[in-house]
């Protein structure tokens, strides 16, 4: 646990990794404990009601729903939620300014996600019925997975990742479509099942709307802002900018051109899914689920938009830099070393001679 006290972790880290930690540990505890006594099954087979994410007993615990986020049975995938959440946190609290907003996401991506998958796993498990699945375990941390997958396509929309020396290069939007249809095809020939589809495609969704329409931040007062409210309080991030929230604003969702839902589809499908998202805004405005933006907002969230890709691209600029500096200093030291080198034998030849 001492990784969790490193002063590099930022709050939100610490918070989830520990929640991560606590609860899979917990889990552990009790399925050694219930395998101890129990004769014919297997340790993978025992299962804990009250904290995993059981489509028959979820009805009977309903809080499952969240504990289950931070619930891992194995320990490859306790690795990995823990390298997202790690990575995830850190990167999106930089930019947030609020660890408890950071945290807020994971829970409500995660929970409404299980509640969405446990409700479809129910109803497909009575049609088929097939009892077996009904006592299978589901959530973990592919509930938030594609959540932090959808906050860096808003947050760093046109950033390339290369990898190999340039030989694999894409761009950040392009991964969550490529996920999907990777774990879609996974369901379909794998599993043969709705899991990990269902929760993958739910977390997609799940989070692009909150972060879309429903998300409030405290923004900088230097922006332009369509909602305020007057407060009296200062945001600290522990590794990230404070933000003085005197007269600040905050602003509901994200309207900015570059984090529309298409933008995520490759073009060849879009004309398709045009007229199929348009009628479910349609639809949601008219329910009052959603509130449309004007045209003011948009202008705004875009404005807002430009200036994270501002700061993004001169942090890379810095980075270039930095390492650019190092690589000289490294050369300069080489030069000097090999210079070293040859005048020391040089000397030694004339001490012979």
């Amino acid at each position: 646990m001492s990784i969790l006290r490193g002063h590099k972790l930022t709050k939100s880290s610490k918070i989830l990794l520990g929640l991560l930690t606590g609860i899979s540990s917990l889990l552990l505890i009790l399925k050694y404990q219930q395998f101890r006594f129990s004769e014919d099954t297997k340790f993978h087979d025992v299962k804990i009601p009250y904290i995993q994410l059981i489509p028959r007993s979820t009805i009977y615990n309903p809080w499952v729903i969240i504990s289950s986020i931070f619930a891992e049975i194995s320990i490859i995938s306790f690795i990995f939620s823990f390298g997202v959440l790690y990575v995830g946190s850190k990167f999106v609290e930089r930019f947030w300014g609020n660890y408890l907003e950071v945290i807020k996401f994971v829970i409500i991506v995660g929970g409404i996600t299980n509640l969405i998958t446990v409700i479809i796993a129910i109803i497909s498990n009575i049609i088929r019925q097939d009892g077996k699945n009904m006592d299978q375990p589901l959530g973990g941390g592919i509930s938030y997975y594609f959540g932090f997958l959808v906050v860096c396509k808003q947050l760093i929309p046109e950033h390339n990742i290369v990898l190999f020396q340039g030989l694999i290069n894409f761009r950040v939007k392009n991964v969550p479509f490529a996920l999907i249809i990777f774990l879609g095809l996974w369901s379909i020939i794998i599993t043969r099942s709705l899991y990990p589809a269902i929760p993958s495609i739910g977390s997609f969704f799940v989070s692009y709307f909150y972060l879309r329409f429903f998300q409030s931040l405290n923004i900088e007062p230097t922006l332009p802002i369509a909602t305020t409210s007057t407060t009296t309080n200062t945001t600290t991030s522990s590794n990230g900018p404070s933000i003085d929230t005197q007269n600040s604003s905050i602003m509901i969702g994200d309207a900015s051109d570059t984090f529309q839902l298409i933008d995520f589809f490759p073009q060849m499908i879009r004309p398709v899914l045009i007229p199929i998202f348009q009628h479910g805004y349609d639809i949601s405005v008219f329910l009052g689920i959603i509130t449309p933006f004007n045209d003011e907002i948009v202008e705004q969230s875009n404005l807002r938009a430009q200036k994270r890709q501002e700061q993004t691209n001169q942090t890379q600029k810095n980075v270039a830099k930095s390492v650019a500096e190092r690589r000289r200093q490294v050369a300069l030291q080489v030069i000097e070393d090999r210079i070293n080198k040859e005048t020391a034998a040089n000397n030694t030849e004339s001490n012979q001679s």
